[in-house]
């Protein structure tokens, strides 16, 4: 999704030391993170590392995108094991980020549906919203409404698939109590 202002990188985060990414990072303004895989290697870690690697090169802004489920009571099927990691894990670097210098917004979907984008969404804090679903599309259209609105910094929203339009959704979700945890 490269276009004008936008600069994408691939990088092994399983692999990738904070030097290294401080380097692909150099120069950039914003950072989303969007990537999953292993909960402790790629979705703590990486995303640990990669926070630290935008603030050493001076990234003003940082989106990350961890899961609806975080920080929030979940259905008895969605623990234990395999869950407990992968929800600790987005704790964590929802934590790290919190704690760093970055002006930051926290996008936790529901499921990701792969299903066209429909521009309607739900925004709200952390455990305020049914556990839902999500397109692929309305999440990446909400990162880049976030990234232009310096008002969502600082804020963490589940975002599901509803009947307001994006606009509306976030109006919506800024007069909701302030998330500034640190």
């Amino acid at each position: 999704m490269a276009g004008e202002g936008i600069r994408t990188a691939i990088a092994d985060l399983g692999h990738s030391d904070v030097d290294e990414l401080t380097g692909i990072l150099q120069g950039v303004d914003a950072v989303v993170f969007a990537a999953a895989g292993d909960p402790i290697r790629i979705d703590r870690d990486g995303a640990l590392h990669v926070i630290e690697a935008s603030e050493r090169a001076g990234a003003r802004r940082f989106v990350l995108i961890t899961g609806m489920g975080v920080g929030r009571s979940r259905p008895a099927e969605y623990h234990g094991g395999f869950w407990d990691i992968y929800f600790g894990a987005k704790a964590a670097s929802e934590d790290g980020l919190r704690s760093s210098t970055l002006s930051w917004t926290i996008l936790q979907p529901g499921e990701l549906l792969n299903t066209p984008g429909r521009g309607a969404v739900e925004l709200a804090p952390t455990g305020s919203l049914p556990i839902g679903a999500v397109s692929r599309d309305d999440v990446a259209l909400t990162v880049a409404a976030v990234l232009a609105d310096d008002r969502t910094s600082g804020r963490s929203w589940e975002i599901v698939q509803g009947h307001r339009a994006l606009g509306d959704a976030i109006e919506r979700a800024l007069g909701a109590a302030v998330d500034r945890r640190a």
